[in-house]
């Protein structure tokens, strides 16, 4: 039995002015946007009754999230070969072992 294509919605979540959810986290990453009214700037979500605020106060805060977490593990990948002081501090450590 052949099933149909599974349809990915979309979902409007700025009723007033029918700003899908996609929109919505486009212009937050385009624009890196970290608040409500620069989103409704860019997209006019949230700029009739308000009552999507919530949500997009959400998408901000998860894509807060998912840059902050990007940040850290490029920083731990750039710490994880020791620097020339490490290796100095290693050489110490290992001869006071040493002796």
């Amino acid at each position: 039995m052949n099933r149909p294509p599974t349809i990915e919605t979309d979902e409007v979540i700025c009723q007033c002015f029918q700003v899908n959810e996609s929109t919505i986290r486009k212009a937050i990453e385009k624009g890196e946007l970290n608040n409500v009214d620069s989103v409704t700037e860019a997209c006019e979500a949230g700029g009739g009754c308000h009552s999507c605020h919530i949500l997009i106060q959400l998408f901000i805060d998860q894509y807060q999230e998912k840059q902050s977490a990007n940040a850290e593990s490029d920083n731990s990948q750039k710490t994880g070969k020791k620097g020339i002081l490490g290796r100095l501090f290693g050489k110490f450590k290992s001869a006071e072992t040493s002796t």
